[in-house]
């Protein structure tokens, strides 16, 4: 193997680290956005009746576990 082949072997090897942790970095972004999506919408839904006698609380963890399943079914 070439001193050239080595290197670009090791670079390529860094680049996968760096993505890996930036696609990681982003799912916990995109995660906790839509936690905070489903406290905004679960709020709205209780200030507009649309509630069908639930609490703030049950409403949104009703959405969170939904959110769960979903993140860990696609990731």
């Amino acid at each position: 193997m070439s001193v050239a082949e080595a290197i670009y072997k090791e670079t390529c090897h860094v680049c996968e680290v760096i993505n890996k942790t930036f696609k990681k970095v982003l799912r916990k972004i995109q995660f906790g956005m839509q936690m905070n999506a489903n406290r905004q919408v679960a709020r709205e839904l209780v200030s507009l009746g649309f509630h069908n006698q639930k609490e703030y609380n049950q409403i949104v963890q009703r959405m969170n576990d939904r959110t769960i399943n979903e993140y860990y079914k696609k990731y």
